[in-house]
């Protein structure tokens, strides 16, 4: 038998914790039989799982090295995120929204974090905590939305209603970073794509080429916000993984966009 520790059989989510998995230890966090995050507690700055790099050189992109910031994340998987940024921006404010309390405390018995990370969580659905300010007000630099059911995001976190209300709580020069999984068609990260530009004056996505051409599984990890995006210090803290990244703006976003719909809370569900 394994360590009873790294096995949740909660009420609402079945989750494990699996030791040595990156290439530098760490253990991957495994929820419904799908890895959602991989943490290595003796190195925050080690990102296994390439949509993580993503994230990461999105914030560190729009942001200067080292300077605190102020983040609110709508799901944290095994707080990989967050732990980033206690150790790269000491002094950071950060809020979480996670569903399920059992699942946050079953991580952080196991993997707790740094004494230096500042952090306070609510449990409650990601929509519901937004309508009502996150109970923290407004002015986050940066909103992460990373937030799946085992392998599905939920809709209702990605429409144009929602990103209305989570734009309310960002300060001016705020961004969004949606964390998308390429699906078939990769139908969901165009439609979130399209629901973003119908707000924000500059959208951009960071994705590996073979995601983007429909050939490879991973992630479209994309950033949107009223003021202008360093895209290309986006792509170079991003592409230090063993595929290459590239960044879709412009004329390459529209063509990858499409004809996508903009995502409504009225439209009907297939």
């Amino acid at each position: 038998m394994g360590d009873p520790r790294l096995e949740l059989d909660g009420e609402h989510v079945t989750a494990r914790l699996l030791p040595e998995r990156g290439t530098n230890g760490g253990f991957s966090l495994v929820i419904e039989g799908t890895t959602q995050s991989h943490v290595n507690p003796l190195d925050p700055l080690d990102l296994q799982l390439e949509y993580t790099r993503l994230v990461a050189g999105i914030i560190d992109g729009c942001r200067e090295p080292g300077v605190p910031i102020r983040v609110l994340h709508l799901g944290a998987g095994a707080l990989t995120i967050p732990r980033y940024i206690g150790a790269t921006r000491p002094g950071s404010v950060q809020h979480v929204v996670e569903l399920h309390r059992e699942l946050f405390e079953f991580v952080l018995d196991v993997l707790p974090l740094d004494d230096d990370v500042e952090l306070t969580v609510e449990f409650d659905d990601g929509r519901v905590a937004v309508e009502r300010a996150a109970r923290t007000g407004g002015g986050w630099d940066i909103a992460v939305v990373d937030v799946f059911s085992g392998a599905v995001s939920p809709r209702h976190m990605s429409t144009a209603e929602f990103f209305g209300q989570l734009d309310q709580l960002l300060a001016p020069d705020g961004v969004v970073v949606v964390n998308t999984l390429a699906t078939a068609g990769l139908d969901m990260s165009r439609e979130v794509i399209a629901t973003l530009a119908a707000r924000y004056d500059d959208v951009l996505a960071l994705a590996a080429p073979a995601v983007v051409e429909g050939t490879s599984l991973g992630n479209v990890v994309i950033a949107a916000s009223s003021e202008p995006l360093a895209g290309d210090e986006m792509l170079r803290n991003a592409d230090t993984g063993p595929r290459p990244v590239e960044v879709l703006r412009d004329s390459a976003l529209t063509a990858f966009v499409g004809d996508a719909p903009v995502r409504r809370d009225d439209d009907p569900v297939d």
